[in-house]
């Protein structure tokens, strides 16, 4: 099933009774991002974080945001992934484990989720993520903040990391110059470690990066129907690769959830519907999204047919 196959009319115009939204959340919503703190001790080449500064200072969210959040997403018993990744080093302020088990205590069906870049992570820390609830890790394989891959440096780095975790492993992906992968065994948790080509599997980041910036973006995204982004200072964007700490991807701020909480009715806002529909149709992107790379889907006949005929069904009035 593609994700395409979720959308309804609901995600197209603005909602603003809260069961209605809450509804349309449940059905469509399978993944939470967020960001505890602001902090990331690394200045890698293919993330904004090169040129914007996550190190000299943190910044944590505000506590009664983030529980506002998770009360929410237990309001519809949800049972999705809340993942702690964005643009900070989320393993580098043990916050999260508090976080990781008030989460748990009130989504007991959610799937707790991090992405790392694994320089703070050893077998204690590990066993402490999972006492506290979390179930699914992706490690990457990072090298030097300004060095492109190397595959030998790839699984020289994995080595490293494996010798501080001591897990079992078995090699799953083992592509010269595109991409290395172990899974590790650990109970019954999901743990990924590999490194990428960002080169050629990365993206531009809502053009903030040197990456296919000569790409064209015409392609539907489906990423605003089944995921939202809140970053740390509690601000919620529509997709993963914008940031609301910078002027270029402010007017794709679709609330402020420490003053206007509501994560239904911000996700059904008629602003969130109205770039839904810009990221739906078949038409050359604008903005952060021209050149994005990011999840490009090619639809068959059938899709585009539906998503094309709920577009039309959808247009609002002043476009017809």
């Amino acid at each position: 099933m593609s994700y395409f196959d979720k959308i309804v009319p609901g995600h197209l115009y603005g909602i603003t009774d809260r069961r209605v939204a809450m509804d349309l959340f449940r059905r469509s919503v399978s993944m939470v991002e967020v960001e505890l703190f602001s902090y990331c001790n690394r200045r890698c080449w293919f993330c904004p974080n090169a040129h914007i500064d996550r190190i000299t200072s943190n910044s944590h969210m505000v506590p009664e945001t983030y529980t506002s959040i998770i009360e929410q997403l237990a309001e519809i018993d949800y049972q999705g992934v809340v993942t702690y990744s964005r643009f900070n080093e989320p393993l580098a302020d043990r916050i999260i484990l508090e976080k990781l088990r008030e989460t748990r205590a009130k989504l007991p069906k959610a799937k707790l989720h991090a992405n790392t870049n694994g320089d703070y992570l050893d077998l204690e820390y590990l066993n402490e993520l999972y006492d506290a609830g979390m179930r699914s890790l992706n490690i990457q394989l990072y090298l030097k903040n300004d060095e492109r891959y190397d595959h030998k440096k790839t699984i020289k780095r994995g080595w490293q990391t494996l010798k501080r975790l001591q897990l079992p492993y078995t090699v799953t992906i083992d592509q010269p110059g595109v991409w290395y992968e172990m899974e590790l065994e650990f109970k019954d948790m999901k743990i990924r470690l590999y490194g990428r080509n960002f080169e050629l599997n990365g993206t531009s980041r809502g053009d903030q990066v040197d990456i296919k910036r000569d790409y064209i973006r015409a392609a539907p995204c489906s990423q605003p129907v089944w995921g939202i982004y809140i970053d740390y200072n509690g601000k919620m964007v529509p997709c993963c690769n914008f940031r609301s700490d910078i002027a270029e991807h402010a007017d794709y701020i679709l609330s402020d959830l420490n003053s206007d909480p509501d994560i239904f009715l911000s996700y059904s806002s008629a602003m969130a519907a109205d770039f839904r529909r810009r990221m739906l149709n078949f038409e050359p992107k604008s903005g952060p999204c021209s050149n994005c790379h990011f999840g490009v889907e090619e639809l068959n006949p059938g899709r585009r047919a539906k998503l094309t005929r709920l577009l039309e069904d959808t247009m609002p009035p002043a476009a017809q």
